[in-house]
Formats: C-alpha cells, structure tokens, sequence
C-alpha cells in the first residue's frame, strides 16, 4: 500500500541527546525490514527526514508522528485565530516557536503566552520547571480553573478502551506529550511547505480516507506506539523499540490491505467533523 513506513519518536529535550528519550526513526520497508536510527537535535532529525523523503520521489511513504496534531475543539477560536483551525493552530505554533541547533527552545514561554491568550490563567497548557512557573504556567495541573477540553475525542476512545494517553496540554512528566506538538508540529510545518502537494496531512487534508495512491507520495499521521507490545528484535532501548514495532505493524497492515480501514475508522460523523478540522485522530483507532 506504501512503499515505505517511517515511524518518528520525538523529542522535547533542551540539549542534544541520544539514547533513552531522544528522538529515535523507524524505518521499514515493503518487505518488513526495519531499521532505527537515533538523533541527537531536531534539527538533525529534521535533515534526516527531508533526505529521506527527498531521495526517491517515486517512493509513496506513510510517515508516522508520536505527537499530537491538533488540540480539542475550541483551541484555534480560545486563541482568536481565523480559518480552518488546525492550519491556523500549526501557522501560528510555527511563528512563535524558536528552536535552534542545539535544542534550546522556548516553548514553556509559548505555552504560557497561549494561556495568557486563552485564559488568562496558567490552563489550560501546565507542567513546567519552577523556573518558567508564572501566573499563566504552573508546574502542576491547575484545579478549579474553567478551560478547554482535557482530551480530545481520540483521547477520550483511547480511554474508554482502559488505556491511559496524556493530554495534549500537559508539557512535562513522565509519558507527557505536549511539548513533543509544540516543537513537533513546527517540523512538520516545514515539510508541508518543502513538499507542497506531495504531502498530505491525515485527516486533516485527506478527510478520514486513504488518499488515491496519485497522491500518495507522503501521508503524515498521528501514531500511538503505546497501543502496541515493542518486542522489535535486537532493541535494547524501549524507543527503539517502539518505533521499530510501529513500523512494522504499519507495513504488515499495508501488506494485509488492513491499512485502508485504519484511514476510516468507526467514529460518528460529529466526532469526525470535529476530528478533521482541529483535533486530529490516531491511526488504528475506533471509536
């Protein structure tokens, strides 16, 4: 169904690192070979990636991202943006987020800002060192603070089903994913831009369907490593693994024509109209 299953473990580390929590690549081929490389900086990752994608253009590739898209309904409007919201939302990540060779960032300052914007209050983004706590970011999740959804409709699926995803807005601890987004999506802005309509975004301009393999060249989609055992062969670092397994499973689904389903998954049409304009949605998930 691809030719290729790239699966990407991100990082929101400070400063270059590798090993365990850093960003780790699986790659894995028609054939179920896979392979995983390992990246000190985001910007190296970044490199790496558009070299990949760069070097065969006859090559269809689905690119699989272990971050969060889109946020809950109501994020892009809370913060005053128009148009369509997940475009509006990752636009504007991309303007205010700096990030430079050596992963210093300032996306706890961003977050805060966003609050500022949205709330006036340190929610609904929280979890930060003491040294970028202020009024509008706290170190630990505000209660008694009115804001947005906690979850998204995926998130909501996932833990109907007795599985446990972090919240997009949560940006430090322990499985946290929303510092992965907030210099995520940056990336992956830069990709649409370098590619232009040989990308697509999934579900985002694909609506909930596998794109015609006209268009297939790379399809970026939200993955969820958790949902799966890593027991990829020979990876001693549960990143490594992760992203080997996920590539796998991928390609034995693309393989099993089982892939197709997973671009349509069994959601109502509201949850979908709301999944494909701002939140996003996990491949190989239902609701």
């Amino acid at each position: 169904m691809f030719d290729r299953y790239v699966v990407v473990d991100w990082s929101a580390n400070s400063t270059p690192k590798v090993g365990r929590d850093s960003i780790w690549i699986g790659v894995c081929d028609g054939t179920g070979q896979v392979s995983t490389t390992n990246l000190a900086t985001r910007r190296s990752a970044e490199a790496y990636l558009v070299e990949l994608l760069t070097a065969d253009e006859t090559t269809t590739t689905l690119l699989g991202v272990d971050f969060s898209l889109g946020y809950p309904a109501g994020t892009a409007a809370a913060l005053g943006l128009s148009g369509v919201p997940w475009s509006a939302m990752w636009a504007t990540i991309t303007q205010e987020i700096c990030d430079d060779d050596r992963n210093g960032n300032n996306r706890f300052a961003v977050a805060a800002s966003f609050n500022e914007r949205m709330t006036g209050s340190p929610a609904p983004f929280w979890g930060c060192p003491p040294s970028a706590a202020g009024t509008c970011l706290a170190t630990t999740k505000p209660r008694d603070v009115e804001a947005l959804c906690e979850f998204r409709a995926v998130e909501a699926a996932l833990r109907g089903t007795g599985c446990r995803p972090f919240s997009s807005w949560q940006l430090l601890g322990a499985g946290a994913v929303g510092s992965q987004s907030l210099v995520g999506i940056p990336m992956l802005e830069r990709l649409r831009t370098r590619f232009g309509d040989r990308l697509d975004v999934w579900p985002f301009t694909t609506g909930f369907l596998l794109p015609p393999r006209a268009r297939r060249a790379i399809v970026v989609a939200e993955v969820w490593p958790s949902m799966l055992d890593a027991v990829a062969a020979g990876e001693s670092i549960r990143d490594a693994a992760q992203v080997a397994t996920t590539a796998q499973w991928l390609a034995a689904a693309g393989a099993e024509s089982e892939l197709e389903a997973m671009f349509s998954p069994r959601i109502s049409r509201e949850v979908a109209a709301v999944a494909g304009a701002e939140e996003g949605w996990v491949l190989g998930v239902s609701a």
